[in-house]
């Protein structure tokens, strides 16, 4: 019985990686407006802490690698910016389950996804801070944006897929 939980374990989170890498590639025609803040609330929800992480690990390494962006400039931030998301709410907004809250709690994430890349732009490729936030404002609102309309519009019907499709398994 354990191995079969094990197999299980890796088959899912095989294909929610996969979604989650693919619908990213799928949107990067438009400046950051993506799913990927929603599906990574929706999976630290559903599947806790431990296998979201693995999630977000093999997508930002598949990402990076894939992008060709795999160094210290993009990838650690880009890792920080993500896993922030399972670690808050498995921990201190574990008890939030409503899908208002998690769209705001969505905007947050993306704004401090954001603000993240400063630290590598400003200090390792020497980038005006005031010129690289007022440049990063309007992705940062398409960011936010988009991360907390999926939440607000998805969150609950998919949620409620989800909690019917890991029933039967």
């Amino acid at each position: 019985m354990k191995s079969k939980l094990q197999i299980y374990d890796i088959v899912l989170i095989s294909l929610l990686t996969s979604f989650l890498f693919v619908q990213e590639q799928l949107l990067t025609f438009i400046p950051n407006v993506q799913l990927t803040i929603f599906i990574i609330v929706l999976y630290s929800k559903k599947l806790g802490l431990i296998k979201t992480s693995l999630i977000v690990t093999i997508h930002v390494l598949l990402d990076s690698f894939y992008t060709s962006s795999f160094g210290i400039i993009y990838t650690p931030y880009i890792f920080i910016g993500l896993m922030m998301i399972p670690l808050t709410l498995t921990t201190i907004f574990k008890k939030i389950n409503n899908h208002i809250l998690l769209g705001l709690l969505g905007i947050v994430y993306s704004i401090i996804y954001s603000w993240l890349f400063l630290i590598p732009f400003v200090f390792v490729l020497k980038v005006n801070p005031y010129l690289y936030i007022a440049s990063d404002i309007p992705f940062q609102i398409l960011l936010a944006s988009s991360s907390f309309l999926s939440i607000l519009v998805l969150y609950q019907p998919t949620s409620n897929l989800f909690d019917q499709i890991l029933k039967k398994y």
